[in-house]
C-alpha cells in the first residue's frame, strides 16, 4: 500500500508544479501576489463546495472535530504559509521563497518524530539532504550569492517553510471516520478569509476580466485543490516524511513547464539538480533490509 501513497505524493507535487505558471500568467492581468494567493485559496473553496454541492450534499457537512481541524489546517498550513512564503518573495526574491518553502519536508520530519515518533532512518536522512540540494540546484544554479538577501525576508520564508511542514502532521491526524475531503474544503475558506487582509479587492475589481477569472478557477482547481487532495490520500499509505520528499518533485516540474512555456531555459546545473532531486526521492523509499537472528537449538 506504500506505493499507492508514493503515486497520490507523486501526483501532488506535479500538480503543484503547474503554481508558477498559472500565477505568472494570472499576475500578468495586473493583480498583486496577495491576490493571487486568495484567488487561489477562495477559488479552491469555491470548486469543491459545487463539486459536492451538485454530486453529494453529505461532503458539505463536518462534525465538530471536523471543524476544529479545518480551522487548524486553514490557519496554519494554508493562510500563513500563503501569507508568509508571498512576503517572502515581496521582500527578497521567487527564488528565495521557493527555497524556504523547500524547508517543509524537513520540519515535517522532524515533527514527525516529535509527534508520531516515526523513525528517522539514514535513508530518510540523505533523502532529505539529496531532494533539498537538487531544489538547490534546480531553483538558483548552485549561486550561493542568492541567499545574502534581506534577512527578515529569509526568516518570514522560514516560517512559510515550517507552516508548510505541518500540512501533513496536521492531516495525519484527523481521525480516520472523519469527512477529509471536507475539513479540506472548509481549510480553503479559512485560508481565504486569513488573506482578506492583505488582499486589495480594489486592484480585483479594477482588473476583473474573464480571462484573470478562468485563471483564477485554474489556479485553485489543479495546482490547490487536485494537489493537496493527493497530498492529503498520500499520507493515509506512507509517513508524512516520505511523502513530503516525493511532492518536491514539483520543482523540476514547475522548471520544466518554463523550460517550455516561459522561455526559462535549464542549465546543465539545473538538470543535474532534476537528477540530484530524483535521486533522493527514489532513497526515501529505501529502508534497511531486517535482520533475522538465527535461533540456534541445541541438541540435547
Amino acid at each position: 500500500m506504500e506505493l499507492m501513497g508514493y503515486g497520490l505524493a507523486l501526483l501532488a507535487g506535479v500538480t503543484w508544479g503547474t503554481l508558477g505558471i498559472t500565477s505568472y500568467y494570472l499576475k500578468l492581468t495586473g493583480i498583486g501576489v496577495f491576490e493571487v494567493a486568495f484567488l487561489r485559496l477562495f477559488f479552491a473553496f469555491l470548486a469543491m463546495l459545487t463539486f459536492f454541492f451538485i454530486r453529494n450534499r453529505e461532503m458539505l457537512k463536518l462534525s465538530k472535530v471536523g471543524v476544529k481541524h479545518s480551522i487548524l489546517i486553514g490557519t496554519i498550513s494554508q493562510g500563513l504559509t500563503s501569507l508568509a512564503l508571498y512576503k517572502c518573495i515581496s521582500m527578497t526574491s521567487t527564488t528565495v521563497g521557493v527555497i524556504m518553502v523547500c524547508l517543509g519536508p524537513l520540519f515535517t520530519a522532524i515533527l514527525s518524530r516529535i509527534i508520531f515518533k516515526e523513525e528517522f532512518t539514514l535513508f530518510k536522512g540523505l533523502a532529505l539532504t539529496l531532494a533539498f540540494y537538487g531544489c538547490f540546484l534546480v531553483v538558483t544554479g548552485g549561486d550561493l550569492s542568492i541567499l545574502n538577501t534581506n534577512k527578515l525576508g529569509l526568516g518570514v520564508g522560514l516560517v512559510s517553510g515550517i507552516a508548510y511542514g505541518f500540512f501533513p502532521i496536521l492531516s495525519k491526524r484527523v481521525p480516520v471516520e472523519c469527512n477529509t475531503l471536507g475539513i479540506l474544503m472548509y481549510s480553503f475558506l479559512v485560508g481565504s478569509i486569513f488573506m482578506i487582509p492583505f488582499t486589495n479587492f480594489g486592484a480585483l475589481f479594477t482588473f476583473f476580466s474573464w480571462k484573470l477569472l478562468l485563471l483564477a478557477v485554474i489556479l485553485g482547481l489543479v495546482p490547490t485543490v487536485l494537489s493537496y487532495g493527493f497530498y492529503s490520500a498520500a499520507i493515509r499509505y506512507t509517513t508524512p516524511t516520505k511523502a513530503g520528499i516525493v511532492a518536491l518533485i514539483e520543482i523540476p516540474v514547475t522548471a520544466i513547464i518554463g523550460n517550455f512555456f516561459l522561455g526559462e531555459y535549464l542549465t546543465t546545473i539545473n538538470v543535474v539538480g532534476i537528477a540530484v532531486l530524483l535521486c533522493g526521492t527514489i532513497i526515501s523509499k529505501g529502508e534497511f533490509p531486517l535482520v533475522r537472528r538465527r535461533v540456534v537449538h541445541s541438541k540435547a
